[in-house]
């Protein structure tokens, strides 16, 4: 069967509406012959690399797919909200924060680990000091100016403020979109910010004295311990598709954590597996040099369970309430396979 992948931006505003429609619609039967629909971002880059490597080897063998893109975290929501698609790419706080609402989502990977850093001028190296963050907090409250962090609705911002919380530094955040950010940091107007990847990558090509300073999962790590990692990205999938085809289920973790081996250390072909849209949209160099920081990795919902829900208590304040983490895990928000699969 000849595959379908029109790549149109689905750009669907629906949170007000749901706000009266907390449950997404019932879900019609599995029909095996029906296309698969896959909604990913357009400005994903490494998460998605093993998935657009399986469908590129011929993922799902025997059945057509229909991949859509969202464009912001509202749209995502919206989109799993109103039951549009079976399998999602996306930020593991929005499929929560969707899956609270009493929408039926099931995360099955986490693709998406090592993304965000500290950026800043050239002036000052602070790559090996242990107060790093002290410093550069100082700083910005000596010359009364805020950190920007982008995109607007990043989890990194919940990190940061888990890090004061436990004694680390206190920042005034200044959300604000990655476009807005790299303009800013352009002008000169703020000397430190927080982006992911591959939007540090694009800023500094284009500004060669800003430089890394602090990744924010290794300096998270080196406070608490655990992981130089953290799970930001993950794919997720309808849970009633899920309970349907467990087969399917771990035929495609299996296929997706192979690409990713496959990948590893191979930056050349692991950018020629994305859409070339993706490619010619950010540029092929600034791609490379993002996946010199970038972790490509593929672990099952199930073997980063503990790491899902330590970073989800972080980034959601709701769920850091007694109770509400199991609820949500006991609502099947982790795909776990049965033992006899």
């Amino acid at each position: 069967m000849e595959r379908r992948l029109p790549r149109r931006v689905a750009a669907v505003f629906l949170l007000a509406v749901t706000a009266f429609f907390p449950d997404s619609p019932p879900r019609a039967a599995e029909n095996p012959e029906r296309p698969l629909t896959l909604y990913t971002a357009m400005n994903a880059t490494t998460p998605q690399i093993p998935l657009w490597a399986a469908i590129r080897a011929g993922w799902p063998a025997g059945r057509e797919l229909v991949v859509e893109y969202w464009k912001t975290l509202d749209d995502l929501r919206g989109i799993i909200l109103a039951g549009k698609g079976d399998m999602w790419m996306g930020h593991l706080e929005g499929f929560a924060q969707a899956a609270g609402r009493g929408a039926p989502v099931t995360v099955v990977a986490v693709t998406g680990w090592k993304k965000f850093y500290l950026v800043g001028t050239g002036r000052r190296d602070f790559s090996s000091s242990p107060s790093a963050l002290e410093e550069i907090a100082a700083e910005l409250r000596q010359n009364g100016l805020p950190l920007p962090v982008a995109p607007r609705e990043s989890p990194a911002a919940g990190i940061l403020e888990n890090m004061t919380v436990r004694g680390g530094p206190q920042f005034t955040l200044a959300p604000m979109s990655a476009q807005q950010l790299v303009l800013e940091m352009l002008r000169g107007k703020y000397p430190y910010a927080v982006l992911p990847e591959p939007m540090v990558s694009a800023l500094l090509a284009r500004q060669k004295d800003i430089r890394v300073l602090v990744s924010l999962e290794e300096e998270h790590a080196r406070r608490f311990g655990g992981e130089k990692r953290l799970p930001w990205v993950g794919i997720a999938v309808h849970r009633d598709f899920a309970a349907e085809n467990p087969a399917f289920m771990l035929s495609f973790l299996k296929i997706l954590q192979q690409a990713a081996a496959d990948l590893e250390g191979n930056a050349e072909a692991a950018v020629d597996a994305l859409p070339e849209e993706v490619v010619s949209m950010l540029g092929r160099a600034v791609l490379l040099d993002s996946l010199q920081r970038d972790m490509l990795l593929v672990l099952s919902a199930n073997e980063a369970r503990r790491e899902i829900e330590d970073f989800l208590r972080m980034a959601l304040p709701e769920l850091r309430t007694p109770g509400a983490m199991d609820a949500l895990m006991g609502a099947g928000f982790l795909f776990i396979p049965s033992c006899g699969q």
